[in-house]
């Protein structure tokens, strides 16, 4: 019984983890896809509630990319740590 229960917390515990890094379910992926090349940095869902999520990539311990996506307006922005004007600023 034991092993059953500690099964079952582990296989929670790794799709748990999973679904957060596949950036792929989430409605912005296409437009980030297309802006900055994703599979050079490590992203890390920052925020992700009922009105809106920023996504960072990261290069090393820098913070190269920020998506900030507004779920009820559509709305996703993508800033380059490097640049100042936004690499999309648009509606989805």
């Amino acid at each position: 019984m034991k092993k059953a229960v500690l099964a079952l917390v582990a296989s929670l515990f790794l799709v748990a983890c999973s679904n957060e890094d596949d950036l792929s379910t989430y409605e912005e992926y296409g437009v980030l896809e297309e802006t900055i090349e994703i599979a050079q940095y490590e992203p890390k869902v920052e925020t992700d509630n009922d009105g809106n999520r920023v996504i960072l990539f990261y290069e090393g311990e820098r913070v190269a990319y920020k998506s900030v996506y507004v779920k009820d307006e559509r709305h996703l922005k993508v800033i380059s740590t490097d640049d100042e004007a936004p690499l999309y600023n648009g509606t989805l």
